[in-house]
Protein backbone atom coordinates (compact mmCIF):
# COMPACT_ATOMS: atom_id res chain seq x y z
CA UNK A 1 0.00 0.00 0.00
CA UNK A 2 1.29 3.16 -0.46
CA UNK A 3 2.25 5.60 2.14
CA UNK A 4 -0.41 8.34 0.55
CA UNK A 5 -3.15 5.46 1.37
CA UNK A 6 -2.04 4.53 4.75
CA UNK A 7 -1.69 8.05 6.06
CA UNK A 8 -5.37 8.47 4.99
CA UNK A 9 -6.37 5.70 5.85
CA UNK A 10 -4.69 6.02 9.94
CA UNK A 11 -6.67 9.78 9.83
CA UNK A 12 -9.91 7.95 8.84
CA UNK A 13 -9.59 4.97 12.18
CA UNK A 14 -8.38 8.03 14.65
CA UNK A 15 -11.87 10.01 13.50
CA UNK A 16 -13.77 6.85 13.63
CA UNK A 17 -12.31 5.60 16.59
CA UNK A 18 -13.00 9.52 17.99
CA UNK A 19 -16.42 9.77 17.33
CA UNK A 20 -17.07 6.16 18.57
CA UNK A 21 -15.66 7.08 22.07
CA UNK A 22 -17.65 9.74 22.62
CA UNK A 23 -20.69 9.19 20.92
CA UNK A 24 -21.20 5.46 21.86
CA UNK A 25 -18.72 4.30 24.61
CA UNK A 26 -17.76 7.59 26.70
CA UNK A 27 -21.58 8.29 27.71
CA UNK A 28 -22.43 4.42 28.60
CA UNK A 29 -19.58 4.53 30.56
CA UNK A 30 -20.24 7.88 32.46
CA UNK A 31 -23.77 8.40 32.69
CA UNK A 32 -23.92 8.52 36.16
CA UNK A 33 -23.26 12.17 37.33
CA UNK A 34 -20.51 12.48 40.01
CA UNK A 35 -22.31 13.45 43.89
CA UNK A 36 -19.74 16.90 43.31
CA UNK A 37 -21.66 17.96 39.83
CA UNK A 38 -25.12 16.95 41.33
CA UNK A 39 -23.98 19.11 44.21
CA UNK A 40 -22.55 21.86 42.25
CA UNK A 41 -25.94 21.69 39.93
CA UNK A 42 -28.26 22.17 42.97
CA UNK A 43 -25.99 24.85 44.48
CA UNK A 44 -26.11 26.43 41.25
CA UNK A 45 -30.29 26.22 41.50
CA UNK A 46 -30.43 27.42 44.66
CA UNK A 47 -28.00 30.40 43.68
CA UNK A 48 -30.23 31.22 40.65
CA UNK A 49 -32.44 33.58 42.31
CA UNK A 50 -29.57 35.27 44.66
CA UNK A 51 -28.30 36.18 41.17
CA UNK A 52 -31.57 37.79 40.09
CA UNK A 53 -32.14 39.17 43.09
CA UNK A 54 -28.55 41.28 42.49
CA UNK A 55 -30.35 43.02 39.17
CA UNK A 56 -30.45 47.30 39.71
CA UNK A 57 -33.47 48.31 40.73
CA UNK A 58 -34.56 51.14 38.24
CA UNK A 59 -38.76 51.01 38.32
CA UNK A 60 -41.10 51.16 41.33
CA UNK A 61 -41.51 48.19 43.49
CA UNK A 62 -44.38 47.09 41.57
CA UNK A 63 -42.22 46.49 38.63
CA UNK A 64 -39.53 45.14 40.61
CA UNK A 65 -38.02 41.59 38.97
CA UNK A 66 -37.82 40.73 42.25
CA UNK A 67 -41.46 40.39 42.76
CA UNK A 68 -41.33 36.91 40.73
CA UNK A 69 -39.69 35.27 43.59
CA UNK A 70 -41.60 32.91 45.24
CA UNK A 71 -42.60 33.83 48.77
CA UNK A 72 -41.21 31.31 51.47
CA UNK A 73 -43.01 31.74 55.26
CA UNK A 74 -41.19 30.37 58.28
CA UNK A 75 -42.52 29.74 61.47
CA UNK A 76 -41.00 30.97 64.97
CA UNK A 77 -41.93 29.52 68.68
CA UNK A 78 -40.73 30.99 71.14
CA UNK A 79 -42.34 30.56 75.14
CA UNK A 80 -44.79 33.35 74.66
CA UNK A 81 -45.72 33.90 71.25
CA UNK A 82 -46.00 32.01 67.51
CA UNK A 83 -44.66 33.87 64.80
CA UNK A 84 -44.59 33.38 60.94
CA UNK A 85 -42.22 35.61 58.83
CA UNK A 86 -41.94 35.94 55.03
CA UNK A 87 -39.67 36.63 52.60
CA UNK A 88 -41.37 39.40 51.29
CA UNK A 89 -40.44 42.36 53.34
CA UNK A 90 -38.56 40.16 55.22
CA UNK A 91 -41.22 41.07 57.73
CA UNK A 92 -43.71 39.22 60.17
CA UNK A 93 -47.08 38.14 58.63
CA UNK A 94 -48.59 37.03 62.12
CA UNK A 95 -47.56 37.77 65.68
CA UNK A 96 -49.57 35.41 68.18
CA UNK A 97 -49.64 35.50 71.99
CA UNK A 98 -49.44 32.40 73.40
CA UNK A 99 -51.14 33.19 76.61
CA UNK A 100 -53.64 36.43 75.69
CA UNK A 101 -56.60 35.77 73.93
CA UNK A 102 -58.97 38.37 71.58
CA UNK A 103 -61.06 40.33 73.85
CA UNK A 104 -64.68 39.38 73.25
CA UNK A 105 -64.51 36.12 71.65
CA UNK A 106 -65.60 32.45 72.90
CA UNK A 107 -62.82 30.92 70.77
CA UNK A 108 -59.42 30.65 71.80
CA UNK A 109 -57.96 33.00 69.01
CA UNK A 110 -55.04 34.29 70.20
CA UNK A 111 -53.85 38.12 70.35
CA UNK A 112 -52.18 39.39 66.47
CA UNK A 113 -50.32 42.24 67.09
CA UNK A 114 -49.62 42.00 63.57
CA UNK A 115 -51.90 43.89 60.87
CA UNK A 116 -51.78 41.94 57.47
CA UNK A 117 -54.55 43.40 55.36
CA UNK A 118 -54.47 43.61 51.64
CA UNK A 119 -52.00 46.93 50.54
CA UNK A 120 -50.64 47.50 53.46
CA UNK A 121 -46.44 47.73 54.48
CA UNK A 122 -45.43 44.98 56.58
CA UNK A 123 -44.80 44.94 60.50
CA UNK A 124 -41.21 45.49 61.52
CA UNK A 125 -40.44 46.76 57.96
CA UNK A 126 -37.34 48.30 56.81
CA UNK A 127 -36.58 51.32 55.11
CA UNK A 128 -33.66 54.06 54.39
CA UNK A 129 -34.81 57.58 54.49
CA UNK A 130 -32.56 60.07 52.15
CA UNK A 131 -30.63 57.19 50.78
CA UNK A 132 -28.64 57.25 47.47
CA UNK A 133 -29.11 54.17 46.97
CA UNK A 134 -32.22 52.35 45.45
CA UNK A 135 -34.25 49.99 47.93
CA UNK A 136 -37.30 48.52 47.12
CA UNK A 137 -40.15 49.88 49.28
CA UNK A 138 -41.31 46.12 49.44
CA UNK A 139 -38.13 44.30 48.85
CA UNK A 140 -38.19 40.32 48.41
CA UNK A 141 -35.95 38.88 50.59
CA UNK A 142 -33.35 35.52 50.10
CA UNK A 143 -33.99 33.53 53.38
CA UNK A 144 -29.97 32.96 54.82
CA UNK A 145 -30.98 31.29 58.03
CA UNK A 146 -33.92 30.23 60.18
CA UNK A 147 -33.40 28.47 63.54
CA UNK A 148 -35.42 28.65 66.79
CA UNK A 149 -33.77 31.41 68.29
CA UNK A 150 -32.80 33.36 65.09
CA UNK A 151 -33.54 34.41 61.30
CA UNK A 152 -31.53 35.95 58.80
CA UNK A 153 -32.68 37.40 55.20
CA UNK A 154 -30.72 38.87 52.92
CA UNK A 155 -31.39 41.22 49.94
CA UNK A 156 -28.72 42.46 47.39
CA UNK A 157 -28.07 44.42 44.34
CA UNK A 158 -24.33 45.59 42.59
CA UNK A 159 -24.51 48.21 44.77
CA UNK A 160 -25.43 47.70 48.29
CA UNK A 161 -25.95 44.32 49.98
CA UNK A 162 -28.70 44.47 53.33
CA UNK A 163 -28.46 41.82 55.50
CA UNK A 164 -31.61 41.49 58.10
CA UNK A 165 -31.26 39.08 61.29
CA UNK A 166 -34.19 38.75 63.85
CA UNK A 167 -32.61 37.39 67.11
CA UNK A 168 -35.27 36.10 69.45
CA UNK A 169 -35.94 35.46 73.53
CA UNK A 170 -37.60 32.39 74.82
CA UNK A 171 -38.81 33.88 77.88
CA UNK A 172 -39.33 37.56 76.82
CA UNK A 173 -41.18 39.47 74.62
CA UNK A 174 -38.12 41.56 73.20
CA UNK A 175 -36.58 40.85 69.89
CA UNK A 176 -33.55 42.13 68.49
CA UNK A 177 -32.66 43.27 64.77
CA UNK A 178 -29.57 43.89 63.63
CA UNK A 179 -29.55 45.22 60.06
CA UNK A 180 -26.02 45.18 57.81
CA UNK A 181 -25.76 47.66 54.98
CA UNK A 182 -22.37 46.75 52.59
CA UNK A 183 -21.35 49.04 50.09
CA UNK A 184 -20.38 46.97 46.81
CA UNK A 185 -20.44 50.49 44.72
CA UNK A 186 -17.09 52.90 43.86
CA UNK A 187 -19.08 55.84 45.80
CA UNK A 188 -19.76 56.50 49.52
CA UNK A 189 -23.35 55.78 50.16
CA UNK A 190 -25.97 57.50 52.61
CA UNK A 191 -28.68 56.24 54.43
CA UNK A 192 -31.05 56.70 57.44
CA UNK A 193 -32.53 52.95 58.19
CA UNK A 194 -36.13 53.12 59.77
CA UNK A 195 -37.91 49.97 61.16
CA UNK A 196 -41.52 50.62 61.86
CA UNK A 197 -44.45 48.80 63.04
CA UNK A 198 -48.36 48.32 61.67
CA UNK A 199 -51.57 48.32 63.10
CA UNK A 200 -55.21 48.83 62.18
CA UNK A 201 -57.82 51.72 63.81
CA UNK A 202 -61.29 51.56 62.76
CA UNK A 203 -63.94 53.91 64.49
CA UNK A 204 -66.94 52.81 66.70
CA UNK A 205 -69.78 52.26 65.14
CA UNK A 206 -72.63 54.75 65.62
CA UNK A 207 -76.08 52.51 66.44
CA UNK A 208 -78.85 53.18 68.70
CA UNK A 209 -79.60 55.89 70.98
CA UNK A 210 -76.55 55.27 73.57
CA UNK A 211 -73.72 54.66 70.91
CA UNK A 212 -72.30 58.14 72.25
CA UNK A 213 -71.34 56.14 75.41
CA UNK A 214 -69.53 53.05 73.59
CA UNK A 215 -66.36 53.15 74.33
CA UNK A 216 -63.96 53.16 71.55
CA UNK A 217 -62.77 49.23 70.70
CA UNK A 218 -59.76 48.21 73.26
CA UNK A 219 -57.75 46.96 70.00
CA UNK A 220 -57.73 50.56 68.38
CA UNK A 221 -53.98 50.71 67.97
CA UNK A 222 -52.56 54.50 68.00
CA UNK A 223 -48.80 56.39 67.84
CA UNK A 224 -46.84 56.10 71.16
CA UNK A 225 -43.51 57.51 71.54
CA UNK A 226 -40.96 58.37 74.39
CA UNK A 227 -39.32 60.93 73.15
CA UNK A 228 -36.90 63.73 75.21
CA UNK A 229 -38.00 62.43 78.67
CA UNK A 230 -41.85 62.43 77.94
CA UNK A 231 -44.42 60.03 76.34
CA UNK A 232 -46.13 61.56 74.14
CA UNK A 233 -49.70 60.07 72.36
CA UNK A 234 -51.35 61.05 69.00
CA UNK A 235 -55.04 60.55 69.53
CA UNK A 236 -56.05 62.41 66.61
CA UNK A 237 -55.65 59.35 64.58
CA UNK A 238 -57.93 60.84 61.43
CA UNK A 239 -55.54 63.87 61.11
CA UNK A 240 -52.55 62.01 61.03
CA UNK A 241 -50.27 61.57 57.71
CA UNK A 242 -46.80 62.02 57.47
CA UNK A 243 -44.91 62.84 60.97
CA UNK A 244 -41.28 63.30 62.12
CA UNK A 245 -40.59 64.11 66.04
CA UNK A 246 -37.07 63.72 66.25
CA UNK A 247 -34.68 64.40 69.85
CA UNK A 248 -33.82 62.38 72.19
CA UNK A 249 -36.05 58.98 71.44
CA UNK A 250 -36.17 56.19 73.75
CA UNK A 251 -38.73 54.22 71.53
CA UNK A 252 -41.29 54.62 69.35
CA UNK A 253 -44.77 51.77 68.30
CA UNK A 254 -48.03 51.22 68.43
CA UNK A 255 -50.31 50.97 71.18
CA UNK A 256 -53.80 49.87 72.33
CA UNK A 257 -55.44 49.32 75.83
CA UNK A 258 -53.64 46.61 76.99
CA UNK A 259 -50.79 45.49 74.36
CA UNK A 260 -48.31 47.40 72.93
CA UNK A 261 -45.27 47.28 69.78
CA UNK A 262 -42.46 49.60 70.04
CA UNK A 263 -39.30 49.62 68.34
CA UNK A 264 -36.19 50.79 70.44
CA UNK A 265 -33.04 52.16 68.53
CA UNK A 266 -30.31 50.59 69.99
CA UNK A 267 -27.75 53.08 68.43
CA UNK A 268 -27.25 56.28 70.98
CA UNK A 269 -27.56 59.48 68.63
CA UNK A 270 -29.69 63.01 70.00
CA UNK A 271 -30.65 62.88 65.99
CA UNK A 272 -32.97 59.76 66.45
CA UNK A 273 -36.56 60.21 65.38
CA UNK A 274 -40.03 59.01 65.53
CA UNK A 275 -41.85 58.62 62.12
CA UNK A 276 -45.51 58.21 62.02
CA UNK A 277 -47.46 57.88 58.82
CA UNK A 278 -51.14 56.08 58.03
CA UNK A 279 -53.03 55.14 55.07
CA UNK A 280 -57.07 55.17 54.75
CA UNK A 281 -58.69 52.11 54.08
CA UNK A 282 -61.13 52.18 51.46
CA UNK A 283 -63.67 49.16 52.18
CA UNK A 284 -63.72 50.81 56.44
CA UNK A 285 -65.37 54.01 56.82
CA UNK A 286 -62.94 56.41 58.96
CA UNK A 287 -60.44 52.75 58.95
CA UNK A 288 -56.75 54.07 58.78
CA UNK A 289 -53.26 51.64 58.69
CA UNK A 290 -50.99 53.60 61.53
CA UNK A 291 -47.53 52.97 60.86
CA UNK A 292 -44.70 54.21 63.91
CA UNK A 293 -41.27 53.44 64.49
CA UNK A 294 -37.48 54.69 64.75
CA UNK A 295 -35.29 56.43 62.81
CA UNK A 296 -31.41 55.89 63.84
CA UNK A 297 -29.04 59.11 62.30
CA UNK A 298 -28.10 59.40 58.96
CA UNK A 299 -25.03 57.42 57.65
CA UNK A 300 -22.86 57.78 55.41
CA UNK A 301 -20.65 54.24 54.30
CA UNK A 302 -17.18 54.35 52.52
CA UNK A 303 -17.07 51.72 48.89
CA UNK A 304 -15.95 48.39 50.33
CA UNK A 305 -16.98 49.12 54.35
CA UNK A 306 -20.16 48.05 56.01
CA UNK A 307 -22.76 50.03 58.67
CA UNK A 308 -24.04 47.87 61.57
CA UNK A 309 -27.35 49.08 63.02
CA UNK A 310 -29.19 47.77 65.96
CA UNK A 311 -32.82 48.16 67.28
CA UNK A 312 -34.69 45.70 69.68
CA UNK A 313 -38.73 45.42 69.32
CA UNK A 314 -41.29 44.81 72.25
CA UNK A 315 -44.43 43.00 70.71
CA UNK A 316 -46.32 41.92 74.06
CA UNK A 317 -48.30 43.15 77.25
CA UNK A 318 -48.32 45.90 79.10
CA UNK A 319 -47.41 44.40 81.93
CA UNK A 320 -45.48 46.39 84.13
CA UNK A 321 -42.90 43.89 85.46
CA UNK A 322 -42.57 42.88 81.10
CA UNK A 323 -41.82 46.59 80.56
CA UNK A 324 -39.46 47.44 83.22
CA UNK A 325 -37.11 44.73 82.51
CA UNK A 326 -36.45 46.60 78.88
CA UNK A 327 -35.05 48.80 80.72
CA UNK A 328 -36.03 52.18 78.46
CA UNK A 329 -38.95 53.20 80.02
CA UNK A 330 -41.17 51.27 78.19
CA UNK A 331 -43.67 51.38 81.69
CA UNK A 332 -44.53 54.65 80.76
CA UNK A 333 -46.31 53.13 78.21
CA UNK A 334 -48.98 52.15 80.15
CA UNK A 335 -51.16 55.24 80.98
CA UNK A 336 -52.04 56.29 84.47
CA UNK A 337 -53.03 59.79 84.25
CA UNK A 338 -52.08 62.42 86.23
CA UNK A 339 -51.70 60.51 89.46
CA UNK A 340 -48.90 57.85 88.23
CA UNK A 341 -47.26 58.28 91.68
CA UNK A 342 -50.20 57.31 93.08
CA UNK A 343 -51.59 54.92 90.63
CA UNK A 344 -47.98 52.35 90.65
CA UNK A 345 -48.36 51.71 94.04
CA UNK A 346 -52.51 50.88 93.44
CA UNK A 347 -51.35 48.28 91.00
CA UNK A 348 -48.95 46.59 93.29
CA UNK A 349 -51.51 46.64 96.01
CA UNK A 350 -53.92 45.24 93.89
CA UNK A 351 -51.44 42.19 92.69
CA UNK A 352 -50.60 41.86 95.86
CA UNK A 353 -54.34 40.83 97.18
CA UNK A 354 -54.54 39.10 93.97
CA UNK A 355 -51.66 36.66 94.91
CA UNK A 356 -53.63 35.69 98.31
CA UNK A 357 -56.87 35.03 97.04
CA UNK A 358 -56.41 34.24 93.20
CA UNK A 359 -59.00 36.02 91.84
CA UNK A 360 -59.22 39.55 90.51
CA UNK A 361 -62.38 40.05 90.87
CA UNK A 362 -62.11 39.39 94.57
CA UNK A 363 -58.76 41.16 94.86
CA UNK A 364 -60.55 44.47 93.27
CA UNK A 365 -63.35 44.19 96.51
CA UNK A 366 -60.82 43.84 99.01
CA UNK A 367 -58.66 46.90 97.45
CA UNK A 368 -61.92 48.89 97.60
CA UNK A 369 -62.62 48.30 100.96
CA UNK A 370 -58.94 48.76 101.91
CA UNK A 371 -58.46 52.51 100.36
CA UNK A 372 -61.91 53.04 101.91
CA UNK A 373 -61.10 52.03 105.41
CA UNK A 374 -58.05 54.59 104.96
CA UNK A 375 -60.02 57.14 104.06
CA UNK A 376 -62.78 56.88 106.41
CA UNK A 377 -61.54 60.11 109.05
CA UNK A 378 -61.48 61.50 106.13
CA UNK A 379 -64.70 60.80 105.20
CA UNK A 380 -66.28 61.49 108.37
CA UNK A 381 -64.65 64.85 108.61
CA UNK A 382 -66.50 65.61 104.96
CA UNK A 383 -69.91 63.80 106.41
CA UNK A 384 -70.02 66.01 110.06
CA UNK A 385 -69.69 69.04 107.62
CA UNK A 386 -71.77 68.76 105.44
CA UNK A 387 -74.59 67.65 108.60
CA UNK A 388 -73.34 70.93 110.07
CA UNK A 389 -74.29 72.98 106.93
CA UNK A 390 -77.43 71.50 106.63
CA UNK A 391 -78.53 72.53 110.22
CA UNK A 392 -77.80 75.69 109.35
CA UNK A 393 -80.00 75.81 106.26
CA UNK A 394 -83.14 77.52 107.62
CA UNK A 395 -81.11 80.52 109.31
CA UNK A 396 -79.61 80.42 105.75
CA UNK A 397 -82.63 81.67 104.59
CA UNK A 398 -83.85 84.52 107.09
CA UNK A 399 -80.43 85.80 106.48
CA UNK A 400 -81.17 86.00 102.33
CA UNK A 401 -84.49 87.16 102.98
CA UNK A 402 -83.84 89.95 105.37
CA UNK A 403 -81.00 91.51 103.17
CA UNK A 404 -81.75 90.29 99.78
CA UNK A 405 -81.62 93.55 98.93
CA UNK A 406 -77.93 93.93 100.23
CA UNK A 407 -75.61 91.72 98.84
CA UNK A 408 -72.48 92.86 100.49
CA UNK A 409 -74.58 92.97 103.93
CA UNK A 410 -75.62 89.42 103.37
CA UNK A 411 -71.88 87.95 102.80
CA UNK A 412 -71.03 89.62 106.15
CA UNK A 413 -73.68 88.32 108.21
CA UNK A 414 -73.86 85.07 106.23
CA UNK A 415 -69.62 84.37 107.46
CA UNK A 416 -70.63 85.60 111.15
CA UNK A 417 -73.17 82.74 111.13
CA UNK A 418 -70.13 80.21 110.57
CA UNK A 419 -67.86 81.91 112.97
CA UNK A 420 -69.82 81.66 115.38
CA UNK A 421 -71.03 78.38 115.04
CA UNK A 422 -67.47 77.01 113.75
CA UNK A 423 -68.45 75.71 110.60
CA UNK A 424 -66.68 75.62 107.28
CA UNK A 425 -67.93 76.00 104.57
CA UNK A 426 -65.84 74.33 102.60
CA UNK A 427 -65.48 71.28 104.92
CA UNK A 428 -67.68 68.89 103.30
CA UNK A 429 -65.99 69.70 99.61
CA UNK A 430 -62.19 69.34 100.88
CA UNK A 431 -61.92 66.00 102.15
CA UNK A 432 -63.34 64.93 98.81
CA UNK A 433 -61.31 66.82 96.80
CA UNK A 434 -58.22 65.33 98.98
CA UNK A 435 -59.44 61.68 98.09
CA UNK A 436 -60.27 62.52 94.30
CA UNK A 437 -56.62 61.79 92.74
CA UNK A 438 -56.62 58.71 94.47
CA UNK A 439 -59.84 57.68 93.17
CA UNK A 440 -58.97 58.79 89.60
CA UNK A 441 -55.58 56.68 90.06
CA UNK A 442 -57.70 53.64 91.12
CA UNK A 443 -60.03 54.34 87.88
CA UNK A 444 -56.91 54.15 86.00
CA UNK A 445 -55.27 51.11 86.89
CA UNK A 446 -58.54 49.18 86.32
CA UNK A 447 -59.00 50.58 83.01
CA UNK A 448 -55.94 49.86 81.71
CA UNK A 449 -54.37 46.97 83.87
CA UNK A 450 -53.15 43.65 81.79
CA UNK A 451 -54.24 42.26 84.86
CA UNK A 452 -57.92 42.13 84.44
CA UNK A 453 -57.71 41.15 80.53
CA UNK A 454 -60.27 38.68 80.16
CA UNK A 455 -59.54 37.65 84.19
CA UNK A 456 -62.58 35.81 85.10
CA UNK A 457 -64.75 36.74 88.42
CA UNK A 458 -67.40 33.93 89.39
CA UNK A 459 -70.40 32.30 87.44
CA UNK A 460 -71.11 34.10 84.12
CA UNK A 461 -68.40 36.87 84.60
CA UNK A 462 -65.55 35.32 82.63
CA UNK A 463 -64.18 38.83 81.53
CA UNK A 464 -63.43 41.58 83.74
CA UNK A 465 -62.42 44.06 80.91
CA UNK A 466 -65.36 43.80 79.23
CA UNK A 467 -68.99 45.01 80.21
CA UNK A 468 -71.28 43.57 82.45
CA UNK A 469 -73.20 41.16 79.17
CA UNK A 470 -76.34 40.82 81.56
CA UNK A 471 -76.08 44.81 83.28
CA UNK A 472 -76.97 43.39 86.69
CA UNK A 473 -73.91 45.51 88.35
CA UNK A 474 -74.82 48.81 86.71
CA UNK A 475 -78.63 48.14 87.93
CA UNK A 476 -77.38 47.38 91.47
CA UNK A 477 -75.36 50.23 91.21
CA UNK A 478 -78.09 52.94 90.51
CA UNK A 479 -79.98 51.48 93.28
CA UNK A 480 -76.97 51.92 95.96
CA UNK A 481 -76.58 55.68 94.76
CA UNK A 482 -80.33 56.13 95.46
CA UNK A 483 -79.99 55.08 98.93
CA UNK A 484 -76.88 56.79 99.26
CA UNK A 485 -78.42 60.49 98.17
CA UNK A 486 -80.95 59.27 100.30
CA UNK A 487 -79.13 59.21 103.13
CA UNK A 488 -76.61 61.62 102.91
CA UNK A 489 -76.88 65.59 104.41
CA UNK A 490 -77.68 67.86 101.66
CA UNK A 491 -77.11 72.17 102.34
CA UNK A 492 -79.79 72.78 99.17
CA UNK A 493 -83.37 72.54 99.84
CA UNK A 494 -84.05 73.42 96.50
CA UNK A 495 -86.57 70.40 95.64
CA UNK A 496 -85.51 71.30 91.64
CA UNK A 497 -82.06 70.44 92.28
CA UNK A 498 -82.91 67.69 94.61
CA UNK A 499 -84.85 66.44 91.82
CA UNK A 500 -81.59 66.42 89.24
CA UNK A 501 -79.82 64.58 91.48
CA UNK A 502 -82.21 62.01 91.85
CA UNK A 503 -82.01 61.91 88.27
CA UNK A 504 -77.76 61.13 88.21
CA UNK A 505 -77.89 58.07 89.56
CA UNK A 506 -80.20 56.71 85.95
CA UNK A 507 -77.53 58.27 83.64
CA UNK A 508 -74.56 56.92 85.62
CA UNK A 509 -75.84 53.90 85.58
CA UNK A 510 -76.35 53.48 81.74
CA UNK A 511 -72.61 54.79 81.41
CA UNK A 512 -71.68 52.09 83.31
CA UNK A 513 -73.45 49.40 80.72
CA UNK A 514 -69.95 50.22 78.35
CA UNK A 515 -67.38 50.49 80.94
CA UNK A 516 -65.58 46.90 82.22
CA UNK A 517 -67.34 45.28 84.72
CA UNK A 518 -64.11 45.01 86.62
CA UNK A 519 -64.65 48.72 86.89
CA UNK A 520 -68.61 48.96 87.93
CA UNK A 521 -67.24 46.32 90.58
CA UNK A 522 -65.21 48.62 91.94
CA UNK A 523 -67.65 51.65 91.79
CA UNK A 524 -70.47 49.52 93.20
CA UNK A 525 -68.42 48.80 96.29
CA UNK A 526 -67.42 51.96 96.99
CA UNK A 527 -70.53 53.06 97.04
CA UNK A 528 -72.24 49.95 99.26
CA UNK A 529 -69.35 51.25 101.85
CA UNK A 530 -70.28 54.61 101.30
CA UNK A 531 -73.65 53.85 102.50
CA UNK A 532 -72.82 51.90 105.10
CA UNK A 533 -70.72 54.79 106.79
CA UNK A 534 -73.50 57.18 106.39
CA UNK A 535 -76.03 54.89 108.02
CA UNK A 536 -72.88 54.01 110.93
CA UNK A 537 -72.46 58.29 110.81
CA UNK A 538 -76.33 59.06 110.90
CA UNK A 539 -76.68 56.40 114.34
CA UNK A 540 -73.58 56.96 115.58
CA UNK A 541 -72.30 53.96 115.20
CA UNK A 542 -68.37 53.33 115.58
CA UNK A 543 -65.88 50.68 114.04
CA UNK A 544 -65.83 48.84 117.58
CA UNK A 545 -69.57 48.85 117.93
CA UNK A 546 -69.13 46.60 114.17
CA UNK A 547 -67.05 43.82 115.47
CA UNK A 548 -68.94 43.52 118.78
CA UNK A 549 -71.89 43.02 116.36
CA UNK A 550 -73.77 46.23 117.83
CA UNK A 551 -75.21 47.16 114.12
CA UNK A 552 -78.46 49.13 115.93
CA UNK A 553 -78.57 52.50 117.14
CA UNK A 554 -78.55 52.89 120.87
CA UNK A 555 -81.86 53.74 122.41
CA UNK A 556 -82.65 57.58 123.46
Amino acid sequence: MKSEYRGILAIALSAGIFILWYTVIAPTKHAPQPQQQVEQQAAQAEEAPAAKKEEPRVAPATDDPQSSFPVKTTAIETGLANIEFSTDGGAPVSWLLKDYQQPEKKESEPVDLVYSGANSQPAMELRFLGANFNFPERPRYRLVEAGPEKIVYRWGSPDVEVVKTISFSKDSYLSDVTVEVVNHSDKPLTERPLLSWNGLYTPPKKEGFFSFLKQPPSTNKSPVYYLNGKTKRETNVAKISTEEKTGTLYWAGLEDRYFISAVIPRDVSSSLSAEISSSELKDVLGGRVLYSGAALAQTSIAPGEKATHRFSVYAGPKEIGQLKAVGVRLEEAIDYGWFTVIAVPILYLLKFFHEIVRNYGIAIILLTVFIKLLLHPINVKSLKSMKQMQQLQPRLKELQQKFKGDKERLNVETMQLFRSHKVNPMGGCLPMLLQFPIYIALYKVLWSSIELYRAPFFWFYKDLSAPDPYMITPILLGIGMVLQQKMTPTASADPAQQKMMMFMPIMFSVFMLFLPVGLVVYILVNTVMSVAQQYMYNNNIRFRDVLRGKLKPAKA
